[in-house]
């Protein structure tokens, strides 16, 4: 089925959603539960998630690569599949946790754009135990510090996340302590080592392989985040510190990344009838190399700047329109002994910069984006967003990260294009059963039409259609 067949069934298919929504909603049941069917005891939980999505893209702004060698299909599909399964143990203070993802996809071939950000089979990641209780500063305070593999998410989960619609996800093996006040002000220390996602090689991927994933002393992450919860009346803010050190292995070439990341953010959170904003910066330092192969060690210094101020109106629907400006610096000059392209560590871009999966046309690196969004309930089961972004280059030397496109001399401008995006979400059963479909297009500009490595594709286009099972 061709994509404008897709796109022209959409309000068909999503017309009957909204008119369920309008009419009278019935009495709220409680979500099935696996743990409760199974009847276990209060300090033992169990629970899962079975994800099932469907993605289509036509008009790939991939530009074919040399290192290692990769050719993609003018368009690409698949079906990417996720499921989980998670422990959870508590005798007083004393917590443990085991969570098996098991993520894999179907009907990819040779062309598609296949990573290890769709494909880990049957991997537990999350396997830690530890402590959660009362704090030792003042009465109301609660301390948890865990040991062992696990996910994190930093703030609004920009440079640290536990990735939500990215088929796998981040995860650490190492130590986590959290402080949280009973004014909800917290600081969290850790020092971890990245897990690296195994297999990487394209045939694996294809077979959906199973690897034990790694992690190695040569890849060390750490850092420490602060919250306080009230800086200014409805006003919260954060400060960071994150440390990224990693070296050449056996079996692992990378880009000797010695970078420090200092950064700030403050936000006041949407509410009826109110206006609302948030502001973060960061900045890094240290050193890196132009590439994974690369001897030559630059210094790191770039910059990123995320600025949006929305309003919700006083309606039922609860409409909230924002503007949004994102700025990731992109790297002056290949010859000036400096790399200046922002890197986002490990962070997640969905919910901000649009789709990712096969398409994720849009990256905090060398990156200028104004834009756009309008998010509303018409009920408490769905909610929709239509969001309208620009994207240009910082620097029209540098790279076009998503599509490893580039014009070292400047020539083709910096005009990226627009992105449109459209998204309905509709929980059909609460807590149990959601679906979810969204449509993304790409209006290619100046640089991907003109630079001397892009496709000649023009416009992308992108459409999926997700159930999740929650039980």
């Amino acid at each position: 089925m061709s994509l404008h067949r897709l796109l022209s069934l959409a309000p068909i298919a999503l017309s009957p959603l909204v008119a369920a929504q309008s009419s009278a909603a019935p009495a709220k049941a409680e979500p099935w539960r696996l743990e409760s069917a199974l009847g276990l005891p209060e300090w033992l939980s169990l629970s899962g998630t079975q994800r099932t999505r469907f993605e289509y893209l036509d008009g790939q702004f991939r530009a074919n690569s040399s290192n290692p060698p990769k050719t993609y299909d003018d368009s690409d599909h698949l079906f990417a599949l996720r499921t989980t399964l998670r422990a959870d143990m508590r005798l007083e203070s004393f917590i443990a946790t085991a969570e098996l993802m098991d993520s894999r996809q179907y009907e990819a071939d040779t062309g598609s754009a296949l990573d290890t950000t769709t494909v880990n089979a049957a991997e537990f990641v999350q396997v830690f135990a530890g402590y959660a209780g009362k704090g030792v500063v003042r009465e109301g305070d609660t301390t948890t510090a865990i040991v062992g593999r696990h996910t994190m998410d930093l703030g609004n989960r920009r440079l640290v996340a536990r990735n939500d619609f990215r088929n796998t996800t981040n995860n650490f093996d190492g130590i986590n302590l959290l402080w949280e006040s009973a004014s909800k002000s917290s600081l969290r220390a850790f020092y971890t080592l990245p897990v690296r996602r195994l297999p990487t090689d394209e045939a694996s991927l294809l077979d959906n392989g199973v690897e034990l994933d790694e992690s190695t002393r040569q890849v060390q992450f750490w850092g420490l985040y602060g919250t306080l919860a009230e800086l200014f009346p409805k006003v919260q803010a954060e400060l960071y510190w994150l440390e990224l050190d990693e070296q050449d292995s056996a079996g692992l070439a990378t880009a000797d990344r010695d970078l420090t990341t200092l950064g700030l953010r403050s936000l006041r959170k949407p509410a009826k009838g109110e206006f609302d904003f948030e502001l973060e910066s960061a900045w890094q330092f240290g050193s890196s190399h132009s590439n994974t192969t690369s001897g030559v060690e630059l210094d790191h210094r770039a910059r990123f700047h995320h600025l949006e101020a929305g309003y919700t109106f006083d309606a039922s629907w609860k409409p909230r329109l924002a503007f949004q400006y994102d700025l990731a610096t992109g790297d002056d000059s290949a010859s000036d002994g400096e790399n200046n392209r922002f890197d986002t560590l490990f962070g997640a871009r969905r919910w901000e910069l649009g789709p990712t999966g096969i398409f994720g046309a849009l990256a905090r690196a060398n990156l200028v984006s104004p834009g756009w969004r309008v998010t509303a309930n018409p009920s408490d089961a769905l909610d929709l967003m239509f969001v309208h972004r620009l994207a240009h280059l910082e620097s029209d030397t540098d790279a076009y990260t998503p599509g490893n496109v580039r014009d070292p001399s400047g020539n083709s401008g910096d005009e990226v294009g627009q992105l449109v995006e459209f998204r309905a979400r509709w929980s059909v059963l609460p807590g149990n059963i959601t679906l979810d479909f969204g449509v993304a297009h790409l209006f290619a500009g100046e640089f991907l039409d003109s630079a001397p490595n892009a496709t000649g594709n023009g416009d992308t286009s992108y459409v999926y259609l997700q159930t999740l099972l929650s039980f």
